[in-house]
């Protein structure tokens, strides 16, 4: 319940303000089709007018329970049967948020056709409080995720469907550090093509653990992306 609230009252609220709106938005359900615990009707509820006919609510047939591998490669995959290998993917997680001018930004930072890869940075909100990730200037090369991450994560990943597929997608047999073993696949293909990534240098991701029994700070009426 606590992430069902999140979607509905952060995260997908946050794709509906975005500053260009974006083309389609695909959301992907985890839950058992029966349950009726998530329906279309919830989703449209969270966007205007015509905004509406862009929301595609499908059922992950992939791998379940395994960190959202399987919804990440069934919303990447629809995309693609839709737009083809150059669109971009934005993959929101749900219970994160974007800054309204996330995808404005990240297009604009995407000077070229040969970019494949824009990033952004992102606050993360934990028990001490609330921290900004660095955000990258280069393109990452596959050691910088070895023992850390720089800076990139599912909520602030915007990526070419074709690169993503070039990667081999995200891995549905990792139950954690997903997003980090897709990075170091994009950083390996993408390192030597000149001007395949680009970063914004703004932070326009927001991430948040589940509070419930966990001891977090609330958000509530709290600034997302303000200093």
């Amino acid at each position: 319940e606590d992430r069902l609230s999140l979607l509905l009252n952060r995260s997908l609220p946050s794709v509906n303000k975005q500053s260009r709106p974006v083309d389609l938005v695909v959301v992907v359900s985890d839950n058992d089709p029966v349950s009726n615990f998530l329906e279309r009707e919830d989703i449209e509820s969270c966007f205007d007018g015509t905004s509406k006919d862009k929301v595609r609510f499908l059922q992950n047939e992939r791998t379940s329970r395994m960190s959202s591998t399987g919804n990440w490669n069934t919303g990447i995959l629809e995309a693609l049967s839709t737009f083809g290998g150059d669109c971009w993917v934005a993959i929101l997680d749900d219970d994160d948020e974007w800054h309204e001018s996330h995808v404005e930004t990240c297009l604009k930072s995407s000077t070229s056709q040969e970019c494949q890869w824009v990033v952004s940075g992102i606050v993360r909100m934990g028990k001490t409080g609330k921290s900004k990730d660095p955000i990258p200037d280069l393109i990452p090369i596959a050691k910088d995720f070895f023992t850390t991450n720089p800076g990139v994560q599912g909520s602030n990943l915007f990526v070419r469907c074709e690169a993503l597929l070039k990667a081999g997608l995200f891995d549905e047999k990792l139950s954690s550090t997903t997003d980090r073993d897709l990075c170091i696949r994009l950083s390996d293909i993408l390192h030597d093509v000149d001007s395949s990534f680009a970063s914004t240098g703004k932070t326009l991701s927001f991430t948040m653990p589940i509070p419930s029994g966990r001891g977090f700070l609330s958000m509530d009426n709290q600034p997302r992306f303000k200093d």
